[in-house]
C-alpha cells in the first residue's frame, strides 16, 4: 500500500495555511518535503503532522527560533532529550505568564462591561463621553 502524499496546494488547503507558508518553513529547515523527478515537493502523512505540531507550538508563542531548536534537539534523539524538555517547561512558563496577563486582562474587561452595563440601566443610552463633558462643563460653571 502506498503512503499518502499531498502536493503543495493540497496540503496548504488540508491545514489551512497559505502555500507560502509551507514554502518558509522548507527554507527555514523546519520540514523538508520529497521531490518527484519534476522537483514538484512530496509532502507526506508524516511531514503533515510534523507542519500540525509547529503550527500549534507557533500558537501558542513558541519563537521560530525556538522551534528550530526544538527540531534539532528532536532530531539528537536521546541525546538532546534533557535540553529538549528544558525548552519546553521554559516555554509552558511563558505560556503560563500569558494566560494569567490574559486573564487579568479579561477581568479588567469583564470590570469595565459592568461599569457600562450599570450606567446604561441608571441613565439610559447617553453617550457617556457627551455625559461626561456636560459634568465637567456644570463643574466649571
Amino acid at each position: 500500500m502506498t503512503e499518502k502524499t499531498y502536493r503543495i496546494g493540497q496540503l496548504a488547503k488540508v491545514i489551512g495555511v497559505s502555500e507560502h507558508t509551507l514554502r518558509f518553513y522548507e527554507k527555514e529547515g523546519l520540514v523538508i518535503p520529497k521531490r518527484n523527478k519534476g522537483n514538484i515537493r512530496s509532502y507526506t502523512e508524516e511531514n503533515r503532522l510534523w507542519i500540525e505540531f509547529l503550527l500549534h507550538m507557533k500558537d501558542t508563542g513558541m519563537t521560530l527560533e525556538d522551534l528550530k531548536r526544538y527540531k534539532a534537539l528532536w532530531e539528537l534523539g536521546d541525546e538532546g532529550l534533557d535540553e529538549l524538555v528544558q525548552l519546553l517547561e521554559d516555554h509552558r512558563a511563558n505560556v503560563k505568564a500569558k494566560l494569567k496577563t490574559y486573564e487579568n486582562n479579561l477581568s479588567l474587561l469583564d470590570k469595565k462591561i459592568d461599569l457600562y452595563q450599570d450606567y446604561i440601566t441608571k441613565n439610559g443610552r447617553k453617550d457617556l463621553f457627551e455625559s461626561f463633558v456636560q459634568e465637567k462643563n456644570q463643574s466649571t460653571d
